[in-house]
């Protein structure tokens, strides 16, 4: 069995994959590829965030024994937030896990494998948005591309470049990091800080939290993204710019990552690209005026896998390991 992590900042998402026929996976997913197909309900287990590193490592440690129950356990995959350097461990981080920045994730796995019986075991460890975008590559809206870069819009914005001969994650790991691409945008936007401690980038603008922020202070009314874009549905002229603002920064930012990449699909994933039709539309609108005539060209299709894509994807990667 190969083992699919999804470790994030409040729940961690755990799976077993086997090797087998597109069309043949159990459990809550019902996707398989050509070489994987999952055989387990996911499991989900709060994150121990405050308990930083060790304890995150020994309950996916604790869920991945249930999992295999007698099974042989062959790879594990993670995917997580932060930027993963090249050897697994944990570059960079926000603060949403104590002390995740700087973690040897991969040594601590390993031992803790080792801790319940699974010696020797490999894991991989994957940005959790560069776990997703393989999976979607593979099976997901990308399967067929000969590239793809993905965009993740949520909490924040994250991103992905997948091209034939697999991930590009950088010489730091730090490939397809959109949210910190500067666009212009009025000066009460620019003026806001990013996460990371920038102005101008796009996460600041185009987030979900910052689109409910910028209705916020337009409108003096708190009101999560979903009811924003309910309320542009009916016609609501400040929710109708708030969404469509959103997604034209986003659009553009695009245009200028695909000016130098050139991929053939750009698919668009996280939980703000779920609020509907107008939001996607939008996004590709702003995209085909932005960008130049050869790269205007790429297909823009929303993401299929959902909540599965990072376990997914993680396993296809440990699976090359094993």
């Amino acid at each position: 069995m190969i083992i699919g992590v999804d470790v994030g900042g409040t729940k961690i998402a755990v799976a077993g994959f086997v090797e087998g026929s597109a069309g043949g996976s159990a459990g809550s997913a019902g996707r398989g590829s050509a070489r994987l197909r999952m055989v387990t309900d996911v499991r989900t287990v709060p994150t121990p965030a405050d308990a930083g590193g060790p304890a995150v490592v020994r309950v996916v440690a604790d869920v991945i024994a249930g999992l295999c129950d007698g099974a042989e356990l062959t790879a594990v995959g993670i995917g997580t937030a932060g930027v993963v350097g090249a050897d697994g461990g944990i570059f960079s981080a926000t603060d949403a896990i104590a002390g995740w920045a700087g973690f040897p994730l991969p040594t601590a796995m390993a031992d803790a494998l080792a801790g319940i019986g699974a010696d020797g075991i490999r894991v991989a460890v994957v940005n959790d948005v560069h776990a997703a975008a393989v999976a979607e590559a593979q099976i997901g809206a990308g399967a067929g591309s000969d590239s793809i870069l993905m965009a993740a819009v949520g909490t924040g914005i994250g991103g992905a470049v997948v091209f034939a001969d697999g991930l590009h994650r950088g010489a730091t790991g730090t490939a397809g990091s959109l949210g910190h691409a500067e666009v212009v945008m009025p000066d009460s936007l620019a003026a806001r800080q990013c996460p990371c401690g920038g102005h101008g980038h796009v996460e600041a603008a185009a987030s979900g939290p910052a689109m409910e922020q910028t209705y916020l202070e337009k409108s003096g009314v708190r009101a999560g993204l979903r009811e924003i874009d309910a309320l542009a549905q009916r016609g609501d002229a400040m929710a109708i710019e708030v969404i469509d603002d959103g997604a034209r920064f986003l659009g553009r930012v695009l245009a200028s990552a695909n000016a130098l990449l050139d991929v053939d699909t750009i698919v668009i994933g996280g939980g703000v690209a779920e609020i509907g039709s107008r939001y996607l539309g939008a996004v590709e609108s702003s995209y085909r005026t932005s960008a130049l005539p050869g790269p205007s060209r790429a297909r823009i299709v929303p993401a299929e896998l959902a909540v599965d894509a990072t376990l997914t994807g993680a396993a296809i990667l440990a699976h090359a390991l094993s």
